[in-house]
């Protein structure tokens, strides 16, 4: 399995593209969450956006969901598939709202979410299958009153998505993973609705030592900072692009 960093940057990043990660293995690509600079970033290492298949939404904030649009899009007009969204089912009515007033009306009749994207809903603790591996939906604590997810694949990795700290859950899983993908917002200040380096420093050294931190802001968007902070640090700052091989 390969993953890469599509995308290390927070909401508030104009340095960094935003948050997202591809998941390779066999055949396969998985992408986590699609924010528009996805477009970019897959352009530049030379895949068109008709080769994405596979993408798993962890929740509807816009900086992870605002390429679908266009994803859509492209794959109807040069693509001969369409993509596949991996989402919580109680996701998938609230995506449409978001994506309805761009994509309801063409020049061919009205649309529907399921014209542009093969809908997967998922439901919590049944675990789906992509070239062999088994994922499993995580619920997560994001912001009071949405649902936000993150991905399991034992064996392998668990990313959080966007979330506070779940210090159970990182506790009952991190022997059944290689690697945790978590989020940390880097701020000198509280953010209830992310997790904080504190919240990273307080777990036990040999969960610290499998995490990669991402969703960070501009602070940390040169590479020497990056690397001046890891070289300190038992849980490192992911780089962008960086390939991780598990």
């Amino acid at each position: 399995m390969q993953i890469k960093f599509l995308g290390t940057g927070d909401m508030f990043s104009f340095e960094q593209d935003h948050n997202s990660a591809m998941v390779e293995y066999a055949n396969t690509r998985l992408i986590i969450d699609f924010p528009e600079s996805n477009s970019k970033v897959l352009h530049k290492l030379g895949i068109p956006l008709s080769d994405v298949r596979d993408v798993f939404i962890t929740h509807l904030h816009d900086d992870h969901i605002n390429g679908l649009q266009q994803l859509g899009y492209y794959a109807q007009v040069f693509g001969n598939h369409k993509p596949t969204l991996y989402i919580h089912e109680q996701l998938v009515e609230p995506l449409w709202c978001t994506l309805e007033p761009g994509m309801k009306y063409t020049v061919s009749g009205e649309k529907s979410l399921e014209d542009y994207f093969d809908i997967v809903p998922l439901q919590e603790g049944v675990l789906f299958s992509i070239g062999g591996i088994s994922y499993e939906m995580t619920r997560t604590q994001h912001v009071p009153g949405m649902i936000s997810c993150g991905l399991l694949a034992r064996g392998y990795f668990y990313y959080s998505g966007d979330s506070v700290m779940d210090r159970e859950l990182l506790l009952d899983t991190h022997e059944d993973v290689k690697l945790i993908l978590h989020e940390c917002h880097m701020q000198d200040v509280t953010i209830n609705s992310h997790t904080s380096l504190s919240d990273i420093e307080a777990l036990p050294e040999s969960i610290q030592e499998k995490i990669l931190l991402m969703h960070y802001h501009d602070g940390f968007a040169n590479r020497e900072v990056r690397e001046q902070f890891n070289n300190e640090s038992i849980a490192k700052l992911v780089h962008p692009l960086e390939v991780i091989e598990l």
